[in-house]
């Protein structure tokens, strides 16, 4: 890996109390605004997944702006140009926010798969995970969001494979552990 990669993954990973200390702040102050999936009756989703997994994941639905951390604020200027990208939904730990004008079954899909994958990494992980993934990549060919792109389009397609959960917590591993070596440099 060359040396400006690493510069700004060590950024990165300095800034990490603070932006789990956003993510937090962020869940906690719309908590009340949150719905547990399985609440949505989405049927196919609630055949896909495990119900266990959909009652402790929430969903916000957003009536403008998806929340995005300020990482040009967090020292992390380098990233600053996906804090202005639209986006129709992010994950953060068990809770997604979405776009109230894209309440599809296809994006919680996509999410709960973010959610997932939260839950194998924890949370420091995933988040130098995705960063990593950012850095090197951009947004949509980054691991974990190819991913989650790849197993949306299974949905669409409704050849979404049986055990979905082991599958991207599979797939979750393989990314980490490439991952991995960069971010304990």
């Amino acid at each position: 890996m060359n040396h400006q990669y690493s510069k700004i993954i060590n950024k990165f990973h300095s800034a990490l109390p603070v932006i789990n200390g956003w993510i937090d702040q962020l869940i906690e102050s719309n908590k009340e605004k949150s719905t547990p999936v399985i609440d949505l009756n989405f049927s196919r989703i609630n055949q896909i997944f495990p119900k266990k997994l959909l009652e402790k994941a929430k969903v916000v639905i957003v009536p403008n702006k998806i929340p995005f951390p300020p990482l040009s604020q967090m020292g992390l200027a380098e990233l600053s140009g996906i804090e202005q990208m639209p986006i129709a939904g992010i994950t953060f730990k068990d809770t997604f926010f979405v776009n109230q004008n894209i309440l599809t079954q296809s994006l919680h899909f996509h999410e709960l798969i973010h959610v997932v994958q939260w839950e194998r990494l924890g949370a420091d992980n995933f988040l130098l995970a995705y960063g990593v993934g950012l850095i090197q990549f951009g947004y949509e060919q980054s691991p974990l969001e190819e991913m989650a792109y790849s197993l949306q389009k299974d949905f669409a397609k409704g050849t979404v494979p049986d055990g979905i959960v082991d599958i991207i917590y599979q797939k979750t591993d393989a990314i980490w552990n490439q991952i991995r070596p960069l971010v304990s440099q």
